[in-house]
């Protein structure tokens, strides 16, 4: 949040797998756990599967840590951390070189169809989620990938940027109109976050009542959705909070824990992250990297922060799709915005 002259405030601002997924044998049940004292176990549990892990995700239904393995001896580590292991056979796939190759096929374009894909933790699969049918182009895209390592979904919703092209409030540039993201700093310089496709060719930005902010905005590299703007107005007072939210820290939560974010026009919505590293087509533009959250946003909402219920900080909002299939909100992890610029998270 920034508190000044005006308030520009950090919030206030299908078709099933062909094939069976992995098999997968009995293991010891671990311990029923909150989503912050999962997201708090989550690099520990990954240490003790080391190269035998095979997917993380948090199941709501059983409050469990998940926590995939390859190897049997691993269980026992596992479940005394308090995580549940999940003991996979059969053969062993490798999602993430799918996901490598694709990313270098979708570097000389990709068809339209495809809206994102990235892997599924649960079936230790490439999830490929289309937007259209499952066209020629789409099967040439992915032909010669291991058909077991893969799972074609339709009826996804295309993804969009969401700056909106007409006045309203939050921050704006021109006619540009976004969400402050999260506060952050680099020495005695405060920054703010927002989503890169906003900034990109807009460096001056002001509150919606027409207060100034700071110039000189800086925007990622193309395929990382991260922008961020300086706060070379003094009247300005950054503050670690979105909404009624203080920022606490930026850990990771697991796929399957929830995660809120407000955006200036759609408000505070939640919704359960479904995908991490997923790589992602805007009208063509790939974005890699990117998570994603079943929860539904609005033009005007990019920039918007990421939270959980906990004050961890997740992301920052790229854009979505919404249909009758649901929604999808797309967002740029935020160690990877904090990296492209060298600065440091405001928390409290």
């Amino acid at each position: 949040m920034l508190v000044g002259a005006g308030v520009v405030g950090a919030g206030l601002l299908g078709t099933a797998p062909a094939t069976a997924a992995p098999a997968t044998g009995p293991a010891p049940t671990g311990s029923t756990l909150t989503e912050a004292a999962a997201a708090a176990l989550l690099p520990a549990a990954e240490a003790a599967a080391g190269p035998a892990l095979a997917g993380t995700w948090f199941d709501p239904g059983t409050s469990r840590l998940m926590v995939g393995t390859w190897d049997a001896a691993t269980v026992d580590a596992i479940t005394a951390l308090g995580a549940t292991p999940l003991l996979r056979t059969g053969p062993r796939l490798d999602p993430a070189g799918l996901q490598r190759t694709l990313d270098q096929r979708a570097a000389a374009g990709l068809p339209p169809e495809i809206a994102d894909y990235g892997v599924d933790e649960a079936t230790q699969r490439l999830d490929v989620a289309l937007s259209g049918p499952r066209t020629p182009a789409v099967d040439a895209f992915l032909a010669g990938l291991d058909p077991a390592g893969l799972q074609v979904r339709t009826g996804a919703a295309a993804p969009r940027h969401h700056a909106d092209m007409s006045g309203g409030d939050t921050i704006m540039s021109g006619y540009e109109k976004c969400t402050l993201g999260f506060t952050a700093r680099a020495g005695r310089q405060d920054w703010i976050l927002t989503a890169g496709h906003c900034t990109r060719g807009n460096p001056d930005w002001r509150s919606e009542d027409g207060v100034a902010i700071g110039s000189g905005a800086k925007s990622a590299p193309a395929d990382l959705d991260a922008g961020a703007i300086p706060v070379t107005e003094p009247s300005w007072t950054p503050r670690p909070t979105v909404g009624a939210t203080t920022v606490r820290g930026s850990r990771e939560a697991p796929v399957g824990s929830t995660v809120c974010l407000t955006g200036a026009t759609s408000g505070r919505v939640c919704g359960e992250i479904t995908g991490r590293n997923r790589s992602v087509s805007f009208d063509g533009q790939m974005q890699n990297g990117m998570g994603v959250a079943a929860l539904c946003s609005r033009q005007g909402d990019s920039g918007g922060p990421y939270i959980t219920a906990a004050g961890q900080a997740q992301g920052i909002h790229s854009g979505g799709g919404d249909d009758d299939a649901g929604c999808a909100s797309y967002f740029t992890p935020v160690g990877a915005a904090l990296r492209a610029f060298g600065l440091t998270l405001d928390t409290a």
